[in-house]
């Protein structure tokens, strides 16, 4: 349990973490859980720059009384010099199956704003459209729309924008189907140590301004809203080009899609409950009766007696005493006298 709620509170503290300027601020923007993806982002046009040191706020879909409505690019000026703007950005929440709103900040580096390429500078990681030297802010005419008669701060990088560029989809949302994949580098993870500042209150009044213009809500505009930026901050003096309020069909329509704290916190904990098998079905039999079975002892017969076998010693007898017998050598045997040739007569002649 210790573990479910510790990710129940690492999820909160997400949306929390960058402190809100006004309790108006907080209705449109902070912990706002929504379950359908916000839209596409529309291709528009950005104003030139008004005067030297205004940072590029760049537009985005923003919730509101009347659901997703258009926040107009514009520029605004830092809190204090040395400061970038990281704008918010949607991204998917698996626990509770929903998308949250992760709020912008202001601070020495930009953070992670989840891979959306915003665009003029904001292309998925970092900003490229400009930096400070000292207290002047220098802009990248390959990125930022200036004019040289104004600001005489510029220079031109375009290989940065190639290099910054991960996503060139117009999806306006991090993670889940479809969502940019994008995650933070080690880098963008350190920004979130740094001293951060919330929106100014320029910022403020033009994003609440927004939320109050029909002609802006998703519904009715269909992703393509009339005014997608302006030169300077909407305000009480500065509304939008034909600003009429949202009326009680939108507010309606709207509330059927927001999810309130307390259903995405039981939802998380539901996420991460343990599941529960139901105990298998244990099948009780009556136990067998017991009918003894004799066996008789084994017999055990008395080992034989032990009757000595007499084995006589064997008798060695003494080799024969050795008496060696003569045997004169053989005598070889006696020459006998050559035969002596016999004369035999001439064949006589006849008697005269």
């Amino acid at each position: 349990m210790r573990i479910i709620a510790a990710l129940v509170g690492a999820i909160i503290f997400s949306f929390m973490a960058v402190p809100a300027p006004s309790s108006a601020q907080v209705s449109i923007g902070v912990g706002i859980f929504v379950n359908s993806a916000p839209p596409p982002l529309p291709v528009y046009y950005q104003p030139a720059a008004p005067g030297p040191d205004f940072i590029w706020m760049p537009g985005y879909w923003a919730w509101g009384p009347g659901g997703y409505y258009w926040v107009p690019g514009t520029w605004v000026l830092s809190p204090q010099v040395g400061l970038y703007w990281t704008p918010g950005y949607w991204s998917w929440n698996p626990y509770c199956g929903c998308y949250a709103w992760q709020n912008g900040y202001w601070a020495p580096q930009v953070g992670f704003y989840g891979g959306i390429n915003y665009g003029y500078g904001y292309y998925g990681d970092g900003y490229v459209g400009g930096y400070w030297r000292g207290d002047q802010f220098y802009y990248n005419r390959a990125a930022s729309d200036v004019n040289i008669n104004i600001v005489r701060n510029v220079y031109y990088n375009r290989t940065v924008i190639v290099n910054n560029t991960i996503w060139n989809q117009r999806v306006s949302y991090n993670g889940g189907r479809g969502g940019d994949p994008a995650r933070p580098t080690r880098s963008q993870l350190g920004v979130l140590h740094l001293r951060r500042r919330p929106m100014t209150s320029s910022q403020v009044d033009h994003v609440q301004i927004a939320a109050q213009d029909r002609s802006l809500l998703y519904r009715v505009n269909h992703g393509r809203p009339a005014v997608t930026a302006a030169a300077h901050p909407f305000s009480s003096r500065r509304l939008p080009a034909h600003f009429a309020p949202i009326q009680a069909q939108d507010r309606a329509a709207a509330r059927v899609h927001i999810l309130s704290p307390a259903i995405v916190r039981q939802r998380t904990l539901m996420h991460n409950a343990p599941v529960h098998q139901p105990a298998p079905l244990m099948m009780h039999h009556a136990a067998p009766t017991y009918h003894p079975v004799y066996h008789p002892a084994p017999v055990h017969h008395a080992a034989p007696a032990y009757h000595p076998v007499y084995h006589p010693a064997p008798v060695h007898h003494a080799a024969p005493a050795y008496h060696p017998v003569y045997h004169p050598a053989p005598r070889a045997p006696a020459p006998h006298p050559a035969p002596h040739p016999q004369r035999t007569k001439a064949p006589g002649r006849p008697p005269s």
